[in-house]
């Protein structure tokens, strides 16, 4: 019965995936203003999105959402799974800022783009300035940059350092910055432990394809909770030093409580 219900679960990834990789394609080809184009992208994947959390068992509870439609934001979660980004896909303006290592990832590459990804080259100090100036440009054509400034995910223990170029974008882009405290729940209606944790979490050297495997095989259910914490205006901080550690005091009192 496991083995059938694998299958069928299957059966329904592997057809959500062809679909949104068409209908992607389709955008990518036809729709020639970038803006416009980024802002299907992200109504395509939400749209794919809320069925995947359907169809998947996910039940996803927003806590606190204190976001002003009419301003536009800088978004810092923590970051513990691919998952991340499903769950915090709630808002048509969310956009993401990503990596080249991402962007390069086989698949994984695409469905970022088509997500609404916008990549960064973390490694390149150089390219800071340019990388402030192409968010500040999607922050001023109304999105919100979502940012995971640990850089990578953790096991679940804490939230890890925050990366200091990531910091630095956000800091020298004078948008508020929200914290966003992501906790998964429970897993087939057990409370998320160091047992089951591996179902979910996706850290370390874990590889995606067998990770996504196993998530459809042994997961029926699963309960996450989204905290949206108090905007933070960047212009009460003098340096990105003072920033970073405010942040990660915010997010891990959060995580830890």
């Amino acid at each position: 019965m496991k083995f059938i219900r694998f299958l069928y679960r299957l059966v329904v990834f592997i057809g959500l995936t062809l679909a949104f990789l068409i209908s992607s394609t389709l955008i990518d080809i036809f729709v020639k203003n970038n803006k416009e184009k980024v802002l299907k992208f992200i109504k395509n994947s939400n749209f794919f999105r809320d069925l995947a959390l359907k169809l998947f068992g996910i039940k996803v509870y927003i806590e606190n959402f204190n976001i002003n439609p009419d301003e536009n934001y800088i978004i810092a979660p923590n970051h513990l799974s691919y998952l991340d980004i499903l769950v915090l896909k709630n808002d048509n303006k969310n956009l993401f800022i990503s990596t080249y290592e991402v962007k390069n990832t086989f698949l994984f590459g695409h469905f970022a783009k088509y997500g609404g990804s916008v990549f960064i080259d973390r490694k390149s100090k150089n390219g800071l300035k340019s990388e402030i100036e192409l968010i500040k440009k999607y922050i001023s054509d109304g999105f919100n940059v979502v940012i995971f400034l640990e850089g990578t995910t953790s096991n679940g223990d804490g939230v890890l350092p925050l990366k200091s170029s990531f910091v630095e974008v956000a800091f020298q882009t004078e948008a508020k910055i929200v914290p966003v405290c992501i906790k998964y729940i429970s897993v087939n209606g057990e409370p998320i432990n160091k047992k089951n944790r591996d179902l979910v979490f996706y850290y370390g050297d874990m590889e995606l394809f067998k990770h996504v495997l196993k998530f459809l095989y042994a997961v029926k259910t699963l309960e996450v909770s989204v905290k949206f914490l108090n905007p933070v205006n960047t212009l009460d901080f003098k340096d990105r030093k003072e920033l970073s550690k405010y942040l990660h005091s915010e997010i891990s009192t959060c995580y830890l409580n």
